[in-house]
């Protein structure tokens, strides 16, 4: 698979602080199946989000997020637009080396709407 950028453009259900850095843009850099689905996909941040919880005492920076689609009917590729996604922060970097993705290493966060995007409007 080729990278892609794509560019998150609301949260329907999520943390307060997230919906205050949108949009969100990142490049789509690998498919990583896991036990429950094979269509998981990792995606570098062009620029860290900040992560705040309260009760658990979290306050730190996410460089990479894990998306999918919540409906069966779409698909995380190239030319997608206004796909409803599930959005994970990874909470381990060796997530972006590993074959399979191990859900313990990743936190479900919010459900948003992102498209793909093509930088300059050249590619």
């Amino acid at each position: 698979m080729k990278p892609f950028d794509i560019e998150i453009t609301s949260i329907s259900k999520g943390p307060e602080e997230l919906t205050y850095q949108l949009p969100i843009n990142a490049t789509v850099q690998k498919q990583v199946p896991a036990k429950n689905r094979s269509d998981y996909f990792i995606a570098e941040l062009e620029n860290n989000v900040f992560w705040v919880d309260k009760k658990k005492d979290i306050n730190t920076e996410i460089s990479h997020i894990v998306i999918c689609t919540k409906k069966k009917s779409q698909f995380i590729e190239k030319d997608m637009k206004e796909v409803i996604i599930a959005i994970a922060y990874v909470l381990d970097d060796s997530v972006t080396s590993d074959k399979t993705l191990n859900l313990q290493k990743i936190k479900y966060v919010a459900d948003g709407t992102c498209s793909a995007t093509k930088k300059w409007g050249l590619f």
